[in-house]
């Protein structure tokens, strides 16, 4: 008998952790082009961000949604102690990240460590108390689960052949009209005239999200081991993903 892949869509969250508006949100229906972007507003939450509350509010968006994989611009968890390499993880070793997760507790740059352990929480809070799935290598036998992935924009510009949008202190508006069109034009994503650095970055990993619903392996580019559990309960290392055109 084929395989019955799963459906749904997918949710693209590039993360913030200071206030919750600063989130860039995207979603992509299941079986369409049109890219949604939605507000803090539509999540009714409010602030400070907490992983807690952020989480909940995450996944009752989701079931609302009938989202199936959920993808978070941020580390999952952190480096495993044994490993041979220095200060990170496989996977930012891999994509070049500028933030790097060290043992629990360590990052670089120092500045980096907020917004890390409220990304690394947030997955945990998925994950225990949500029942969500991190993704893991073999994620094409198992197409039951619903994911949640770890991504990042950066990298998902070049794995589509694109060059990657500037840095948002330096980018205008112009930038992002003019990034928005490439994008678009690869993808086939439909996006509207006027959006966010936050929310175009939220919106470039969103077809590794589709290409995982759809069970296409050749849209997939997996950078790292996959996540596992400490003795203490602690995820270490995991999985990044990446869009391929195909």
């Amino acid at each position: 008998m084929a395989t019955i892949w799963r459906t749904g869509a997918v949710l693209s969250v590039d993360i913030a952790h200071r206030r919750y508006a600063d989130n860039g949100i995207a979603l992509l229906g299941q079986g369409s082009d049109v890219v949604q972007f939605i507000k803090a507003d539509d999540l009714a939450v409010s602030d400070p961000p907490t992983s807690e509350g952020f989480a909940t509010a995450l996944t009752a968006f989701c079931d609302r949604e009938g989202v199936s994989v959920l993808l978070l611009d941020g580390p999952q968890g952190w480096r495993e102690p044994k490993s041979q390499i220095e200060h990170m993880r496989l996977c930012e070793r891999v994509l070049n990240t500028p933030g790097k997760t060290g043992v629990i507790g360590s990052v670089k740059p120092k500045t980096y460590l907020p917004y890390i352990q409220f990304s690394i929480e947030l997955f945990h809070q998925l994950r225990v108390m949500h029942d969500w799935e991190l993704l893991a290598s073999n994620w094409n036998e198992r197409p039951w689960k619903r994911w949640v992935v770890e991504s990042f924009p950066t990298a998902a510009w070049r794995t589509l052949g694109l060059k990657r949008l500037p840095a948002k202190s330096k980018c205008t508006s112009d930038n992002l009209a003019t990034w928005r069109d490439v994008l678009s034009d690869v993808t086939g994503l439909k996006l509207p005239a006027v959006l966010t650095h936050d929310e175009l970055q939220a919106a470039v990993v969103l077809p590794v999200g589709r290409a995982i619903v759809k069970g296409k392996e050749d849209g997939v580019i997996l950078a790292g081991v996959d996540p596992y559990l400490s003795k203490e309960g602690v995820i270490l290392e995991g999985l990044i993903a990446n869009p391929r055109m195909t």
